[in-house]
Parts: C-alpha cells; structure tokens; sequence
C-alpha cells in the first residue's frame, strides 16, 4: 500500500510537469500568433500556395534591431536601408534544415543574376542562443560556403531573444543543448517594410527545393528596388 506522503509527492510532480507543459504550448503559440498577426489573411488558395510564394505581410516597418556579424561588425537592421533584405534565422550549431534554408537564399540570389542581386542583401540571425561567439557565426559561414554571401549576425542571449520575440519566432534551447526554431524568411524592402514571409521546408527532396528557390526568387524580384 503507498505511503499518503508518497502519493502527495507523486500528484505534485505530476501537476509541476503539465504545468511546464503548458508554458511551453503557450509560449509556441503566442510567437507564433504575431508573426501570423503580421501577416496579412489569407483565402485557401494563398494559404495552399504559401509554402511557395511565402505569406504576404501588412507592409509594417519590420522591426530594427543592432547586432554584429561574423567579422565582428556592428550592424543595424535599419542601416541596410536601399537595399531589399532577405532575412532568414539559422542555428549556428544546426546540420540539418539551417543549411537549406542557407542554400535556398544564395541560389535564390544567384538566379538574379549580377545588377538585380547587387541590390540584395542576405541576413541571417543567430538563432541559437546559447551560442552566441563571433566565432560561431563565422564557423558555420565558412563550413557552409557564406562567409563572404551574408550577414550571419548575433550578439547577447538577451539581445537575440529580443529580436526572436519582435519577429514572432520560436526559438527553445531543450535541457540537451538542441535547438528547435522556426526555419523563417522575411522580405524586407528598401524602405524597410515587411513584404512576404517564408518557412523552409525539412526537406532535401530537389523538387522541393527547387520550388522553394523558384518562389523566393519571384518574392525578391517582386521587390527589388529600383536601379
């Protein structure tokens, strides 16, 4: 027969994890719901299409921030003004759907070719915050080919978390060190505004990614700024 004292502890325990359960849940939806927020509504058809030619948003100044890239350089969202931004969050430890998404923006950028890619800049931010270096950043640009095709910025936990939360992203750092996040791209004009919103697709699958690419490219060129 178990001890009341032993049932007391076990009912505890059981009420401590489901209420860590739902902070969790919560916390998933609401980053979620202001990114959706943002986002314009959308008819079915959009909404089936939208995995490929990405959400459109309001237009909203997309929120600025300053962190540094993988050189150590200051930088401000709002400094890139003048050129349209595509701005994507990559885990600086992540083998698996950050490098998609990583080869999606430089294809998709290349498919411009030279005087409409002039005018594009790629961003990414780091959306691993429990690693933060400079030297994190750069490591995963030059194992993956985008030292000198990027910005991969980062900066303090605390500066990182406040820009996920801006974005509507979701970003959690499990007990074991892995890192879930949403795989998700902004177009941002020239002028700063939020245009069309992506998530990258787990998949290696070359129609997919081909179809992603080809998506993003009708996004970018959709606003270019002018020449």
């Amino acid at each position: 027969m178990r001890h009341p004292a032993g049932i007391h502890k076990l009912a505890l325990a059981a009420l401590i994890a489901t209420s860590l359960l739902v902070v969790i849940a919560g916390s998933f939806w609401a980053t979620r719901l202001i990114a959706l927020r943002r986002a314009q509504t959308t008819t079915p058809t959009q909404a089936a299409n939208s995995a490929l030619l990405g959400f459109p948003m309001k237009g909203d100044l997309a929120p600025d921030f300053n962190l540094v890239d993988q050189f150590g350089h200051p930088v401000a969202l709002s400094s890139l003004r003048g050129h349209e931004v595509v701005l994507a969050f990559i885990d600086s430890r992540c083998t698996s759907i950050c490098p998609l998404t990583a080869n999606i923006m430089y294809d998709a950028k290349a498919q411009l070719g030279a005087s409409a890619a002039s005018r594009v800049t790629l961003v990414a931010v780091n959306a691993n915050p429990t690693a933060t270096s400079i030297a994190a950043v750069q490591a995963w640009s030059i194992n993956h080919g985008m030292l000198h095709q990027w910005l991969f910025l980062t900066g303090s936990a605390q500066q990182l978390q406040s820009v996920y939360h801006s974005y509507g992203v979701y970003v959690q750092v499990d007990s074991s060190g892995n890192d879930v996040h949403d795989p998700s791209m902004y177009i941002i004009d020239a002028q700063g505004h939020e245009r069309l919103l992506f998530e990258t697709l787990n998949s290696n699958s070359k129609p997919d990614l081909s179809s992603e690419e080809s998506g993003l490219v009708i996004g970018m060129r959709q606003w270019l700024p002018q020449s």
